[in-house]
């Protein structure tokens, strides 16, 4: 049972880590392109970075949205099935 529960501890944290990835990794490359961007232009405006992350992050959302809905929801349903066995 303990093995059980921390099995499924282990596999919700993956489970954090893969579905918020793609726009961590979305954000972070579009703040190294725009810290390029200002450096080389010399703008130092905090706003400027602010708009293509958000963008970034949202495409990214909108475009993973439904395969991290359907992950999250599998992982959801596994966790259910396994709950009359980890509370006996």
């Amino acid at each position: 049972m303990l093995h059980r529960a921390a099995e499924l501890t282990q596999q919700a944290l993956l489970l954090a880590v893969v579905l918020s990835g793609p726009a961590l990794l979305a954000a972070a490359v579009v703040g190294v392109v725009m810290g390029l961007f200002s450096a080389a232009t010399q703008i130092q405006d905090s706003a400027v970075g602010f708009l293509p992350k958000f963008v970034a992050v949202a495409l990214v959302l909108v475009g993973l949205g439904a395969w991290g809905a359907s992950t999250l929801l599998r992982f959801t349903h596994e966790l259910w099935r396994a709950l009359p066995t980890l509370v006996r």
